[in-house]
């Protein structure tokens, strides 16, 4: 009775590991094309721009499918690089509204809100901060997207949600 104890043990621990082992490939499979994706943007950012450092790397699904590559440049300046495959752009965060800033402005309009996320993007021609927020109302919980001027944080357009 010992050994069948053992043995089912045995096959449980195997089962536990094979399984631990496949799942654990399927993850990296399906994060792989994911990852190579913001491996490519960083290293288009390093080519085509004055980053030299790379710190994160966001997507923004707006017109267009955009990378968002933060850095720096050689001198520690912060840098952030839009990759597309139209090409990229630039900016120095020192001489644009932060997040921060875009995050007060948003809040002094609608206290109330509660900001999900902000994101540098593009919207047409313009490069952009895209803040994503919940207000409640009295029929329900609505979404918004509010668009800021990424150089300057002048107000740009909100685009509303349906109720959830």
């Amino acid at each position: 009775m010992n050994a069948k104890r053992t043995r089912i043990i045995t096959f449980g621990v195997f089962i536990i590991l094979t399984l631990g082992v496949v799942l654990s490939r399927f993850y990296l499979n399906v994060q792989n094309e994911h990852w190579d994706d913001k491996r490519k943007a960083v290293e288009i950012a390093y080519e085509k721009s004055i980053m030299t450092k790379a710190t994160k790397v966001d997507f923004f699904y707006g017109d267009e499918p955009v990378q968002i590559v933060y850095g720096e440049d050689k001198l520690g300046q912060g840098v952030i690089v839009w990759v597309s495959d139209k090409g990229i752009h630039t900016e120095m965060t020192a001489e644009a509204f932060t997040e921060t800033q875009v995050r007060e402005t948003v809040l002094k309009k609608a206290p109330e809100i509660e900001i999900e996320r902000v994101l540098p993007g593009k919207l047409g021609n313009d490069y952009v901060w895209e803040v994503f927020y919940k207000k409640k109302e009295n029929s329900g919980t609505r979404y918004f997207y509010d668009y800021y001027k990424f150089k300057d944080g002048l107000y740009m357009d909100t685009y509303r949600l349906s109720l959830h």
